[in-house]
């Protein structure tokens, strides 16, 4: 649906007397508000919604149903990378759940906090500091002002001990199409704080129904904390040839198995990956198809000392448990890596501070990489923070912007896309992964970023941010067309997405087969008018 049509007035004024004309936009409010986007895919937005209740959201759903009016569900819209705030399909009444954003319980024994989906990595970094309360939020690089259950929907994953997000549901809310409030059986039958603590109740599991789907709107989460442990270290090591990263991803899979829940996430990053966090991007050396020279990112690594590729890791535990764990990395690690350090997230803020003294060393890469690295070690220690979020002005220069400014690629103009496939943790499968990158990339001039983050002793997933000029047409094509050549060529070799952006939801949803049949005869049982999220990881 696109227009004001007869439908959506009567729907919008609907929509106003139940909310106000503060929680209803129209028009080009909507569009100028929701429709910025980091990927270059516009979407039409006729309106957009503002809840601040779960009465609200109900009365909302109702609304749209009486008048056949799509509505897409964010949480707050900072989803940069994969379409923001922007619908599925064009049309779609954004349903902002930002204003939902209540702590709603927080058990401070079993470490249960259950939110609303405007609850931001911040918020509850806030909430259990003021409460002295010892739990790690589930951060991730997006930063402090993402949302918490948009996250974990979209089972994303971070670096702390509960690494991947939707694991760690253990319980929700949603509004069905209908207007009913799903909630599990468990809960249904008066158990409630039963629910709460087991995640996968009684009779069929319907939860993980919600995530990456369109059949309901979540407007309540409970999300397990891993507790803040008595000491908190990293370590980090280089990988001194790109022929070595075979053994080092070995080597890597031998230590997460070997430490267990001891270890969180290990990230693999290659050189240019860890350059666009150290170094200014230099425009002026980049060949004519867009892309630093092999040249020149090895003349920038030899400044600022970065390997081939550089491992990160860390440790959570007593101060006996870290110590053994450190002893069992050195052994398992020493003969695949070089340089291999531990440091602790008070050391590496002690360095940043160092550093910052001194007014020779302020500006240079020394107090560059100790400011990166005190930023990355408050991710580890389970701290919101904007340290990955610089990565999206790489091309464009975060330096521009005021000191202290909030950063949000959406709104600044960032163009950025990611990519997001699974890789087995097979060595060879790595290296083979690692050349289509490195490949397609470049035929496409688009630097080649690449991260790997261990999901298990199994499965990497890589992150490879697509940047471009979001402003130039070409410079959108190109990136457009890099993307879906990384598509279809992963597809080929087995690497595949373990989520797309809204550009790609046609490219995964394929009718005609078994899965894709199944999704689309729940979203039809469920859903029989296209209410919620039309297009959003279904037909």
């Amino acid at each position: 649906m696109s227009g004001d049509t007869p439908a959506l007035s009567a729907a919008l004024a609907a929509w106003r007397r139940h909310l106000g004309e503060a929680g209803v936009l129209s028009g080009a409010a909507a569009q100028q508000h929701y429709g910025k986007g980091t990927t270059g895919a516009e979407r039409t937005i006729p309106a957009a919604l503002r809840p601040r209740s779960v009465a609200d959201v109900r009365a909302i759903v109702a609304i749209a149903g009486d008048y056949s009016i799509p509505l897409y569900p964010i949480s707050t819209g900072n989803n940069w990378g994969y379409g923001s705030a922007s619908p599925a399909r064009d049309g779609c009444v954004v349903l902002d759940l930002s204003g939902l954003d209540r702590i709603v319980e927080m058990d401070a024994q079993s470490g249960l906090a259950t939110v609303e989906p405007g609850v931001t990595q911040q918020q509850l970094g806030d909430y259990l500091e003021s409460r002295g309360l010892p739990f790690l939020v589930p951060v991730t690089g997006a930063g402090p002002r993402c949302s918490l259950v948009g996250n974990a929907l979209e089972r994303g994953y971070g670096i702390t001990p509960y690494a991947d997000h939707f694991a760690a549901v253990t319980a929700l809310e949603a509004v069905l199409p209908d207007g009913r409030l799903y909630r599990s059986a468990l809960s249904e039958l008066g158990g409630t704080a039963a629910d709460r603590a087991y995640k996968w109740g009684v009779g069929p599991y319907l939860d993980g129904l919600f995530t990456q789907s369109g059949l309901g709107v979540v407007t309540q989460m409970t999300i397990a904390l891993a507790p803040r442990p008595e000491r908190v270290e990293a370590f980090l090591f280089a990988v001194d040839h790109d022929t070595a990263l075979e053994a080092a991803v070995t080597a890597v899979q031998r230590a997460l198995r070997a430490l267990g829940g001891v270890s969180g996430s290990v990230n693999l990053m290659n050189a240019r990956r860890i350059l666009a966090m150290a170094a200014p991007y230099p425009g002026d050396r980049a060949s004519p198809h867009g892309v630093l020279p092999p040249a020149v990112v090895a003349e920038l690594a030899a400044h600022y000392r970065v390997p081939p590729w550089t491992g990160f890791g860390a440790l959570y535990g007593n101060a006996g448990i870290v110590k053994a764990a450190r002893r069992a990395v050195r052994k398992i690690l020493r003969q695949a890596v070089a340089r291999l350090r531990f440091v602790t997230p008070g050391g590496a803020a002690a360095i940043d501070r160092w550093c910052n003294r001194i007014p020779a060393l302020r500006e240079g890469r020394l107090a560059r990489r100790a400011r990166t690295l005190a930023a990355a070690m408050q991710l580890v220690a389970g701290k919101p923070s904007e340290a990955a979020l610089p990565l999206a002005y790489w091309r464009t220069g975060v330096g521009l912007r005021p000191e202290g400014a909030v950063l949000d690629p959406a709104a600044d103009g960032c163009g950025l896309i990611w990519y997001s496939p699974l890789v087995p943790m097979a060595a060879p499968r790595v290296t083979r992964y690692v050349a289509m990158v490195d490949e397609i990339c470049v035929r496409h001039g688009i630097e080649p970023l690449i991260t790997l983050t261990s999901l298990s002793d199994r499965c990497f997933d890589s992150s490879v941010p697509l940047l471009f000029d979001l402003h130039d047409a070409e410079a959108r094509r190109r990136a457009h067309a890099c993307y879906m050549a990384l598509l279809e060529a992963g597809r080929d070799e087995g690497f595949l997405p373990y989520r797309v952006g809204l550009q790609a939801m046609d490219w995964l949803v394929r009718p005609g087969l078994p899965c894709w049949d199944l999704v689309a005869a729940l979203k039809s049982a469920v859903d029989p008018r296209g209410i919620i999220a039309p297009g959003r990881y279904g037909p």
